[in-house]
């Protein structure tokens, strides 16, 4: 299946996109799409980032499908 996934902040210029689409096969859960990116992205790796599925942090073994709007959120800072 072909996922849109949108990058922010320091996630944008460690892929240096905004968006792409990625490739996962039916039925995948966002832990699998997590691992994909990694592996893609190294630098991701190191960094302390949260996935939004529809525009809620949900846990990674929700299932993905085509029509979720997924967005990788790098860390806060707070004050």
């Amino acid at each position: 299946m072909e996922l849109k996934v949108l990058y922010f902040g320091m996630i944008a210029e460690i892929t240096n996109c905004q968006e792409e689409m990625i490739f996962l096969e039916q039925g995948s859960n966002v832990d699998q799409l997590e691992n994909l990116l990694k592996d893609k992205y190294r630098k991701l790796q190191d960094l302390s980032f949260k996935i939004a599925i529809d525009k809620e942090i949900k846990s990674n073994i929700v299932l993905l499908n085509t029509k979720n709007e997924i967005a990788l959120l790098p860390p806060f800072s707070g004050g």
